[in-house]
């Protein structure tokens, strides 16, 4: 009997990985974007880490006093001057799935790849963003030189660029969008097995409409409006 109320616990926690990791992080729950030209959706579920002003090409982080390359960042060669870079966090337990935060042409996709992928978390960033908190995602090496994938859509008021990092031990997605289609906002770009990092690129005529440590819901929540 004390054997078995030993190994309950353990056979719990199995369960509950198993059903994690194996039946919750595939749910695909219904969307329903706004129609709004003038909106940018949010690529994925997750928490916003940071959002930042493109001045130049770069931005400065809070924990380093010398600037970042947005290209570097985006995984994007040439990329755009001025605007405005966010960074959501996807962690185990939000939807997988990415979805597309503008309607339009997709003008390129880049991938970057990594020699050597690394953790993109700190124990106590983990911690944080697992109970909803922000943390600083700018300073570790995961975030500059982990593999990713870019994607570049046209809209009216410029190119809207989402870019994919993986969490540390590669990036695991499954994209569904190719170069020259046409995609709407709100489906789905493509699915990424361990969560990460979600980048979302955008041009200077449209404000940011959430803050860090804001959670949102991709392909609902609008996170930045073009200024009428």
């Amino acid at each position: 009997m004390t054997l078995l109320r030993r190994l309950l616990p353990v056979a719990a926690a199995g369960a509950a990985l198993y059903y994690v990791r194996g039946v919750y992080r595939f749910r695909d729950p219904v969307r329903l974007p706004p129609a709004d030209a003038d909106t940018v959706l949010a690529p994925a579920d997750g928490v916003v880490c940071f959002v930042k002003r493109v001045t130049g090409g770069q931005i400065y982080a809070d924990s380093t006093p010398h600037p970042i390359a947005v290209s570097d960042l985006a995984g994007l060669p040439n990329a755009p001057q001025s605007g405005w870079l966010m960074g959501l966090y996807m962690g185990p337990l939000d939807v997988h799935f990415t979805y597309h935060p503008v309607s339009g042409p997709v003008t390129r996709t880049h991938h970057t790849a990594s020699r050597q992928n690394t953790p993109l978390l700190s124990a106590g960033a983990a911690v944080a963003l697992l109970t909803g908190r922000s943390a600083d995602l700018l300073a570790t090496r995961g975030t500059l030189e982990n593999e990713r994938h870019a994607l570049t859509t046209h809209t009216i008021h410029g190119e809207v660029t989402t870019t994919l990092v993986a969490p540390g031990s590669g990036l695991s997605a499954t994209t569904y969008t190719h170069e020259a289609d046409t995609v709407r906002a709100g489906n789905k770009s493509a699915f990424l097995d361990e969560g990460g990092l979600v980048f979302l690129l955008i041009p200077a005529a449209f404000t940011p409409q959430v803050s860090v440590g804001e959670r949102v819901l991709g392909a609902e929540t609008v996170v930045a409006r073009a200024e009428a």
